[in-house]
């Protein structure tokens, strides 16, 4: 479920129609970090291959909703927010692959 939800994610971006006034229910460094920790455990998910990939997927998220101080709804939230404006979703994106790239270096 999770994994859809993430995969959703991406594909609407580029096929949202329409600009939309962008408004996130949380700051935007904090949403890039959020997304930023979302990829990551979306790429250690595809390592494992077991029955018990959905309790993996699970325990992945509720420790990054916790870190984070978010829940599910706050994500989907932001991520309708996303679907409403391309151009931001591509900004957003483009920023959680610089943060990947500066915490790849430390």
């Amino acid at each position: 479920m999770k994994q859809f939800i993430f995969i959703l994610f991406f594909s609407f971006i580029f096929f949202s129609c329409g600009e939309k006034e962008t408004t996130f229910t949380m700051p935007e460094e904090d949403l890039i970090k959020l997304l930023y920790d979302i990829q990551v455990a979306e790429a250690a998910i595809q390592t494992v291959h077991s029955k018990q990939k959905d309790s993996v997927i699970a325990i992945y998220y509720e420790q990054i909703y916790e870190l984070h101080g978010v829940d599910q709804d706050i994500l989907l939230q932001n991520i309708e927010t996303l679907k409403k404006s391309p151009s931001k979703s591509h900004l957003i994106y483009k920023k959680v692959m610089e943060y990947h790239k500066s915490h790849d270096r430390k």
